[in-house]
């Protein structure tokens, strides 16, 4: 089985690993040309796009928005549709779109006889390098065993949650806990902070409580460290709740406390804090607080 990668970032490298490891062969293209010597070096074979167009049998993707999938795929002069012949039988996106984007590139892709499994994934670049993503999928459900058994090595579970479209407003449903939760803890070690409270005996004491989560395991021990470096960017998590924000108005929802948590985002990304990890947005809470 041959494997195509576009987009090797902060989760797209250590997934290409995963598949590598499973004797895969890969094929991988990325804008950076030093990420790809160094997918090279762990075995891939760095290609370009029609090569990827004509030789793949799976295509992943892990791009920062809809319009660079889409550039990627279709719209832009070098894209895989626009090749002379095209193999590729699925699309797997696992880049976080909203899932108007979903739907149009699904379209898309079927007119030209390519599935488009919508498959944006939870878990971070740790889990990411494990392998342990956690999969939500959007897709035909004729397509669902075939891409389960495709995403095996890079994902602990891959669930299917619906048509096309759907994995896309899962994972929204998932940052907004996500990122709500992170807004939580950081009040929370702001005001034992205040209080002189030793934030480890803090973290041992709450977590085997209601309290306790696997964001707060995550993300607490970055904020004891005060260790900033990304897991996941305040960035990308900004983008991610704008995607929350902009479906919610497309259904008239109003979603008060996703809002508030976005420009909590939006206020440390201006501040040039775009790359610390999204743990770190309780630099806002301390900055407020003059602390």
């Amino acid at each position: 089985m041959k494997i195509g990668f576009i987009g090797l970032g902060i989760m797209g490298k250590p997934m290409v690993k995963n598949f590598l490891k499973e004797q895969n062969t890969v094929l991988v293209n990325d804008v950076n040309k030093d990420t790809e010597l160094e997918m090279v070096k762990e075995g891939a074979q760095a290609v370009s796009i029609t090569e990827m167009a004509q030789e793949v049998d799976y295509l992943f993707l892990s791009l920062p928005n809809g319009a660079i999938v889409k550039s990627v795929l279709y719209s832009g002069q070098e894209s895989i549709l626009n090749q002379p012949q095209v193999n590729v039988k699925s699309v797997i996106d696992t880049s976080s779109l909203t899932p108007n984007e979903s739907l149009e590139i699904s379209k898309v892709l079927e007119e030209n006889s390519v599935s488009y499994i919508d498959a944006p994934v939870s878990g971070g670049e740790p889990l990411a390098i494990t392998g342990e993503l956690s999969i939500m999928v959007g897709c035909n459900e004729n397509d669902y065993e075939d891409i389960k058994k495709v995403c095996e090595p890079i994902a602990q579970s891959v669930i299917r949650v619906g048509e096309v479209g759907s994995g896309s407003v899962v994972k929204l449903a998932n940052q907004i806990i996500v990122n709500t939760n992170i807004a939580a803890l950081s009040e929370a070690v702001v005001l034992a902070k205040k209080f002189n409270i030793d934030l480890e005996a803090m973290y041992q004491a709450i977590k085997g409580g209601l309290a306790g989560s696997t964001v707060m395991d995550a993300k607490f021990p970055k904020m004891i460290a005060e260790d900033y470096q990304p897991g996941g960017t305040l960035n990308i998590n900004l983008k991610d709740l704008k995607n929350v924000t902009s479906t919610a108005d497309t259904v008239g929802l109003t979603l008060p406390v996703s809002n508030q948590v976005k420009e909590i985002y939006k206020s440390e990304v201006a501040q040039g804090n775009g790359l610390n990890d999204h743990s770190g947005i309780i630099k806002y809470f301390e900055n407020i607080n003059n602390m």
